[in-house]
């Protein structure tokens, strides 16, 4: 695993986005249903995303379905 080095951010600011909980997964074995918490801006612009399954994917490997 690679390593992370952490430096002191260079700014920091507090902005507005819409926070959305979507609902994914077909419930069978490798795809549970789950909230998939996604952030936007205010123009539609999908900014980021939480999935408890992609996040395992990227720190354990792909799930075999």
């Amino acid at each position: 695993m690679k390593e992370l080095t952490l430096k002191t951010p260079s700014k920091a600011e507090l902005i507005e986005v819409i926070h959305t909980v979507a609902t994914r997964g077909k419930g069978v074995h490798g795809d549970p249903i789950r909230n998939v918490d996604q952030y936007w801006s205010k123009d539609g612009e999908l900014l980021a995303e939480k999935d408890i399954i992609g996040n395992l994917e990227e720190n354990h490997g792909k799930i075999e379905k």
